[in-house]
């Protein structure tokens, strides 16, 4: 707290926990920061961020200074790579959230930006060749999501299609000579082989990922013949994984313990790898693939993603955590001195005026362990204990992390207390873990989240009468479910596109995550009596508490038709719902405009129902 602040509270007889809550618009200014690229020469940093109220491209120098706007499309900026001169940067950008980005290539110190591909296709991942000369990236010109390896000749503009595989292709890396391109195939993201392709002709050589159901993923080359990769050890944690490419024989090196995150390998500096400990993240560097890992920074909110120069002495960060939103960082690797280079918390908020998560275990129906990331209220605003709000992530397999989130801060700061936890099929708990909700969605983890309420309760940290239930995508999922299965439990509900009928979800998606859901729940043929168990359309009319409904328009990955659906059911129902419909986001909101808009109504909501006692 400043002297002023402190000053004004006093003179008003006021306390922190007696102050006026910060609202919604004014925690919604935070800047949001998204990803990182650090110059070759390390002289400056790209970053994206929501500055202008969209995802756009900036630039700052290393050695401070002011930061430079380099793109302005007013749509959300992704997969940023320098040239390997620093002279160029390329990204992707979709249009209204649609998913169908195109590519994009621009002067590092701004100027015009040029839409290198203009199509209809999906195009992404885009990584220079070593000589600049060229990019690699992935497209899907056959069927729409099913991404192909593809590489253009940026002075012709020219592009050839190297290879034409049934499933996804994901990651790809250049060998150092450029001879190469290493991509890893998978079709359901959870287990998946790695593929050397020849980047004149497109002949493969396919390596299988170590272990059963394994997963193989590119790092970098260490030289032509070396690959720093990482693989599914036997506890199913992404460990690194030193790969021969002319044997095909590896090994696995480095920290096991936890999910290895990314890599990256410079000659000067040997291995920098980020390592996610259990939400917490932790920066290590080993001098060789035999060496012991060293710290550089330990274990402490969310490092969302990081980049090293070509010299191997300077890395570039995003960091976060519960009362920080993410900035971009420099860290000298032989000194260890970092300092931030942007500024992203705004309007005269200080971070110990927010609500620090802490991350806390708790034992489910079958004795699991969960892990949660929790924040406290900020003052007992809605009384003592508070109502509560549990927001499962989505995924399934994804991850709570403690990061900045404008809408659990907002939820604290009126005064709930608010609960996010790793429910069984989370990413970064292990293989056991992780598959603990195949076949079984909208079970096991719709327990967990109960036993998070019946936990708090006992301790005296939650009101059970005053319970409220939010997610997206399988968050939204897993609401809806929680609302018509164990109504019970929950006084209200916001769910953000989430699926009510896995059959229609399946028929509509099929041709995009047919694999992926043939690992997670099968299909509407193989199980169908599971699929109509766990759909959530089929027992709407169990659903008495309110709910509301947030999509975006231009949604490909769970459409508007799925939450009109539940829309319209429970209308016909007689039930209490809204439904809020983004036209110009896709599937989550990325404008500024309307992340406020949306964490404004869900708190409002929230605020309405279940801010008195019952």
């Amino acid at each position: 707290m400043n002297g002023l602040t402190a000053l004004l509270l006093a003179s008003t007889g006021l306390s922190w926990a007696q102050r006026p809550p910060y609202s919604a618009e004014r925690l919604s200014l935070q800047r949001e920061v998204t990803e990182v690229a650090l110059a070759p020469g390390g002289a400056e940093a790209a970053y994206i961020t929501d500055t202008t109220g969209a995802l756009e491209v900036w630039t700052t120098p290393s050695s401070g200074g002011a930061p430079s706007q380099i793109s302005s499309l007013g749509e959300q900026a992704s997969g940023l790579q320098y040239s390997p001169d620093g002279r160029k940067l390329v990204f992707a950008s979709d249009f209204g959230g649609d998913e169908r980005t195109d590519l994009y290539l621009v002067d590092s110190e701004g100027g015009d930006v040029l839409n290198l591909t203009s199509s209809t296709q999906a195009e992404s991942g885009a990584r220079f060749s070593p000589s600049g000369e060229k990019i690699a990236f992935l497209s899907d010109p056959g069927q729409s999501f099913l991404f192909q390896l593809m590489v253009m000749d940026l002075a012709t503009r020219s592009v050839r299609q190297l290879t034409s595989e049934r499933m996804n292709l994901h990651f790809p890396v250049w060998s150092p000579g450029g001879e190469t391109i290493a991509v890893t195939r998978s079709g359901d993201d959870v287990a998946g082989d790695l593929l050397l392709i020849d980047a004149a002709t497109g002949a493969k050589r396919e390596i299988p990922a170590p272990g059963a159901a394994g997963l193989l993923v590119a790092e970098a080359f260490v030289d032509a013949q070396t690959l720093l990769c990482r693989a599914r050890n036997e506890a199913g944690f992404l460990q690194l994984y030193w790969l021969d490419t002319a044997s095909g024989q590896g090994r696995f090196i480095g920290p096991g313990n936890w999910d290895v995150d990314g890599a990256k390998w410079r000659k000067g500096s040997g291995i920098i790898l980020h390592q996610n400990q259990g939400g917490l993240s932790a920066l290590w560097k080993m001098a060789g693939p035999d060496a012991a890992p060293a710290v550089l920074l330990p274990a402490q909110g969310r490092i969302e993603d990081f980049d090293v120069d070509a010299a191997g002495v300077k890395a570039a960060y995003l960091w976060s955590d519960s009362a920080h939103p993410a900035d971009v960082w420099l860290l000298d690797l032989k000194t260890g001195k970092k300092a931030p280079a942007t500024r992203s918390l705004l309007a005269g908020l200080k971070p110990e005026g927010l609500s620090q998560g802490r991350m806390i275990r708790y034992s489910s129906f079958d004795g699991k362990a969960v892990s949660a990331l929790y924040l406290q209220p900020a003052s007992p605003r809605l009384g003592s204990p508070p109502p509560l709000v549990v927001i499962p992530h989505g995924g399934p397999d994804w991850q709570t992390y403690d990061d900045f989130s404008p809408l659990r801060q907002a939820l604290a700061e009126a005064g709930f207390a608010v609960l996010a936890p790793n429910f069984r099929g989370s990413t970064g708990f292990g293989r056991d873990f992780l598959a603990a909700n195949r076949k079984d969605w909208g079970g096991g983890d719709l327990k967990d989240l109960v036993a998070g309420v019946r936990y708090l309760s006992i301790r005296q940290e939650a009101d059970p009468s005053r319970v409220g239930i939010t997610g997206g995508s399988y968050g939204g999922y897993l609401t809806l479910m929680a609302l018509a299965k164990t109504p019970g439990v929950w006084a209200a509900g916001a769910e953000c596109y989430g699926m009510p009928d896995l059959v229609q979800d399946y028929e509509l998606t099929k041709g995009r995550f047919g694999d992926w859901y043939e690992t997670q729940m099968g299909t509407p043929q193989t199980q169908a009596a599971l699929f109509k168990e766990r759909s959530a359309i089929h027992s709407l009319d169990a659903i008495k508490a309110p709910l509301l409904i947030f999509q975006g328009a231009n949604d490909t990955n769970v459409p508007l038709a799925e939450s009109e659906l539940v829309y319209n059911e429970l209308k016909k129902l007689g039930r209490p719902v809204e439904l809020v419909v983004y036209p110009d986001e896709g599937h989550g909101f990325t404008k500024r405009k309307n992340k406020t808009d949306y964490v404004r109504r869900t708190v409002d909501f929230f605020v309405r129902v279940m801010g008195g006692r019952r």
